[in-house]
């Protein structure tokens, strides 16, 4: 089967989801990077009252505030998140969250039919499938079984 005709047929539902980090849109900079932190994630989920995404703040806009020398215990995450965040749903092919990846996001939001959060995938997420089930092709030498048996180089 072709790469891209895979991404087709597969679902997001198959994707290794991470449990997201948490906020509302009047949650302060600083209760949403330790948020973050808790997590060890590089993104929060901004929700809405009936749990649906509103917008993602991430490390990139933590580095743009502290460029700026922005006040982190009285600015809300709202007024610096990522207007352009991405959202597939459950059963919305992996192609979605691929071609998300590629035009630079790194954070992929998952819902459900109601458009309720129910997981975060995104680079780390496909990296993790594509290598789970094309393990036998990317399969790289052990490291603690080298087969070089002389020397190269000087």
């Amino acid at each position: 089967m072709n790469f891209r005709k895979f991404l087709q047929e597969e679902r997001v539902r198959s994707l290794p989801l991470k449990e997201p980090a948490v906020v509302d849109s009047h949650t302060l900079v600083r209760a949403a990077i330790a948020a973050m932190r808790t997590k060890s994630l590089g993104c929060a989920v901004i929700l809405g009252p009936q749990q649906q995404p509103l917008g993602v703040f991430t490390e990139h806009a933590v580095v743009g505030l502290l460029e700026k020398s922005v006040p982190l215990d009285s600015t809300a995450v709202s007024a610096c998140a990522d207007p352009e965040f991405h959202v597939v749903k459950l059963d919305d092919p992996i192609a979605k969250v691929w071609s998300a990846v590629q035009s630079g996001a790194r954070f992929v939001c998952v819902v459900d039919d109601q458009q309720q959060l129910v997981g975060l995938t995104g680079q780390r997420g496909l990296a993790e499938f594509v290598c789970e089930c094309f393990a036998r092709e990317i399969a790289v030498q052990r490291l603690s079984s080298p087969q070089m048996k002389t020397r190269e180089g000087a």
